[in-house]
């Protein structure tokens, strides 16, 4: 049996830019979970069956447009939380990376625009304050393999 060989929680990492040039890109403490996700929006047109009429027609799906997202959530990091604010603040999209890591080696990543969909600060009498957070794309996301 060969084991499959697999990523470890700190070998999926989101980071922001800084705009700065030559930019950037840090990851701000406190995520206990993150993802990023594909989407294809689809377009759907029934054909008919031209020699039955009377048939059901057939689905059709044409990619229509693309998006992607980047989710995290976890503690609320005393370091991270202006980091946060201040991108939600700034109503402008944001350059961000999803890297993929293993054994202390980047093995590649999706970089694009993305902008702010939410900033969620919450907290429960007992445990620590949490954050919870979603990015939309903006534009194109690329993957760069290394």
């Amino acid at each position: 049996m060969a084991t499959a060989l697999s990523y470890r929680f700190s070998g999926v990492r989101i980071l922001l830019g800084d705009g700065a040039t030559p930019e950037v890109f840090a990851a701000p403490c406190g995520f206990t979970e993150r993802s990023i996700s594909f989407n294809n929006e689809l377009g759907e047109t029934n054909s008919p069956d031209c020699a039955d009429e009377d048939a059901a027609a057939y689905t059709e799906r044409d990619v229509v447009s693309t998006s992607v997202s980047i989710s995290g959530q976890g503690v609320l990091a005393v370091d991270s939380i202006a980091t946060w604010i201040a991108y939600f603040a700034s109503k402008v999209s944001k350059n961000c990376r999803a890297e993929l890591w293993r054994n202390g080696v980047i093995t590649g990543y999706w970089a694009g625009a993305f902008q702010m969909e939410s900033l969620e600060i919450g907290a429960t009498k007992g445990e620590r304050a949490t954050l919870q957070v979603s990015l939309q794309s903006d534009g194109a996301v690329a993957w760069t393999a290394s």
